[in-house]
């Protein structure tokens, strides 16, 4: 017959034994669950994973500028003087793309678009959007934050009207007889309140003649 005493002491023992396995149990899932809700989160956003851009061409009817005529031996200009060209802007991926602006300075690099010796107060870059709106790419001697392209879906084209304006200006302003490479860009990214960040830039190689 086995010692009640014992028999009490063993039970003890096994019931001790199953609270323990219970609540490390609790505590080991607590931290999966921690671990899970972490992760989760962390893997929501993260800063520096690379966003695969959509496909986008760009072409532009005629990437010489020949404003050779506008400029004057002296590097004034007499008289206000626009050339403009068409840019065409296509989705030729399967996906959406989104975000897509127009611009002179690269958002992504904050390359300049043009030549220093182009970057005058006189110079005055401009689309026309749909609406009929001239919305300025570069003015008054600064670099603006482009024009908004609209979301293009699979094989969806936009196209703007570009004007490249050389305004009146004095003597010294430009140099004579001079050619200049010059690239405006198509980006992607995304727009939080008025910041506009930028995760790919499609870069448009054109001409610019004084």
């Amino acid at each position: 017959m086995k010692h009640p005493i014992l028999v009490v002491a063993v039970a003890m023992i096994l019931l001790g034994a199953v609270i323990g396995v219970g609540v490390a149990w609790q505590l080991r899932q607590g931290e999966v669950d921690t671990a899970w809700d972490s992760g989760y989160s962390s893997g929501v956003g993260v800063a520096g994973v690379a966003r695969v851009p959509a496909s986008i061409g760009v072409a532009m009817n005629t990437t010489t500028l020949d404003h050779s005529s506008t400029v004057a031996a002296a590097g004034g200009v007499a008289t206000t003087t626009s050339l403009t060209r068409t840019i065409w802007i296509n989705n030729t991926g399967e996906t959406l793309a989104t975000g897509l602006r127009l611009m002179l300075k690269n958002p992504v690099t904050s390359k300049e678009g043009l030549h220093n010796e182009l970057e005058a107060s006189d110079t005055d870059v401009y689309v026309t959007t749909a609406s009929g709106v001239n919305a300025r790419l570069f003015r008054n001697g600064d670099y603006t934050t482009g024009v908004e392209i609209p979301d293009l879906g699979e094989d969806d084209t936009v196209s703007f009207t570009v004007y490249f304006e050389m305004e009146d200006a004095v003597d010294g302003t430009y140099v004579d007889g001079q050619t200049y490479d010059c690239e405006f860009y198509v980006s992607q990214g995304t727009l939080s309140g008025t910041t506009y960040t930028a995760f790919y830039a499609e870069v448009t190689d054109f001409t610019w003649s004084t």
